[in-house]
């Protein structure tokens, strides 16, 4: 049996790492500059302005927050609740990359309030230089769709707790005495005083 289960123990493991480092990957990319502005305010010389990818694009710090959360949640989730995650990990990351390809798309929009802030203007004359990071944005966002399909497919085959499957299938089966076989803990203790047993027979 143990043999059956270090292939399901490799790909939770497996599972959860993909995505973590799709998590940490996106996060790191906001912190960094996605876009370098030199901005043209008429004969007025302004220095260049750098901004971040929490500037350009804010909801990627936030989704891949959420993805951490996830990732880490889906080692102790049940069958049910791997699937919400799942389903939640995929749109993450198609949020991510939706919001890279946006900046990709057009970087005069997404630096619109940075470069207001910094000239006091609105105006988006000047040079934009897209940076590597909403491409490194968009490959973490990828790496987290590609973490949901595994997630929805290995997750299925994954055992959950042998003592809480022990403990329901005998309450499932009628039989009161069975759950107390192992030590007897606190919450175990009161399952059986609500039950109407003695939990220390």
């Amino acid at each position: 049996m143990s043999e059956e289960t270090k292939p399901r123990r490799g790909s939770k493991r497996n599972v959860m790492l993909l995505g973590l480092f799709g998590a940490v990957l996106a996060l790191a990319t906001s912190t960094r500059t996605w876009i370098n502005v030199q901005p043209e305010v008429g004969s007025v010389k302004i220095p260049l302005i750098e901004v971040a990818g929490s500037d350009a694009a804010a909801a990627v710090a936030a989704l891949a927050v959420v993805a951490l959360a996830g990732s880490l949640a889906a080692m102790i989730a049940g069958k049910v609740a791997r699937w919400i995650i799942a389903a939640i990990l995929l749109l993450v990351g198609g949020g991510i990359i939706a919001s890279a390809v946006a900046v990709l798309a057009d970087p005069v929009l997404a630096a619109t309030t940075k470069v207001g802030e910094a000239t006091g203007l609105n105006a988006s004359g000047g040079a934009y230089d897209v940076t590597f990071w909403p491409w490194a944005a968009a490959l973490a966002g990828a790496v987290l769709v590609a973490d949901a399909v595994l997630l929805a497919v290995a997750g299925r085959h994954w055992a959950g707790s042998r003592k809480y499957s022990r403990d329901a299938a005998a309450t499932a089966a009628g039989l009161p005495g069975a759950a107390s076989n192992g030590p007897i803990d606190e919450i175990s203790g009161w399952d059986s005083l609500s039950r109407g047993d003695d939990p220390t027979g």
